[in-house]
């Protein structure tokens, strides 16, 4: 399927058995878990789910997706465009034994008969999002009227022994001898 709108619901094993790719968009409003995370979401997500079997006969689904989305800059708390995207092996199984067999570098997509794709789109989605997001420094500068100075390195300052060390008693417990 090229470039039309992703499907709600699947059966992933028969479209990798078949070894189906399916490109397209998927709308924002879609993405409700993912609209709640951000500040705004107005672009379609674009998505490519290339389900086949892998080299030792897995159902598999190697799934990139990728949006714009706006969040808060941590930093000045204005708005900024932030560019969201992940690529995926996932592996697909039936129960959790399955899954722990599966090796590192593929996650796995506990299904059913029927898939919900669009969930599993979002997921990967909230997943890829930062945890904090800021604007360059600059930027920030500009809309706080802040001045973002360079880091300017203290001098260390060694302390002289002054023979009134409050562990100086722990040391003479430790070597009694002395």
């Amino acid at each position: 399927m090229k470039n039309g709108s992703i499907p709600h619901t699947i059966e992933a094993r028969a479209l990798a058995a078949r070894q189906v790719t399916l490109d397209g968009r998927l709308d924002a409003a879609k993405l409700p878990r993912l609209a709640a995370a951000v500040r705004a979401l107005d672009a379609p997500a674009e998505v490519v789910a290339e389900f086949k079997r892998d080299e030792e006969g897995r159902y598999v689904v190697d799934l990139k997706v990728a949006i714009v989305v706006a969040v808060a800059c941590e930093r000045c708390l204005d708005t900024m465009p932030l560019a969201v995207s992940s690529e995926t092996r996932l592996g697909i199984v039936w129960t959790d034994e399955q899954a722990q067999t599966l090796p590192s570098g593929v996650e796995p997509l506990l299904t059913g008969d029927e898939t919900d794709l669009w969930a599993v789109v979002e997921d990967e989605l909230l997943l890829a999002l930062p945890p904090f997001s800021y604007h360059a420094a600059v930027d920030c500068a500009e809309k706080t009227d802040r001045v973002m100075q360079p880091e300017i390195a203290l001098p260390i300052v060694e302390e002289e022994d002054s023979g009134n060390n409050p562990f100086g008693v722990l040391a003479g417990l430790k070597n009694p001898a002395s």
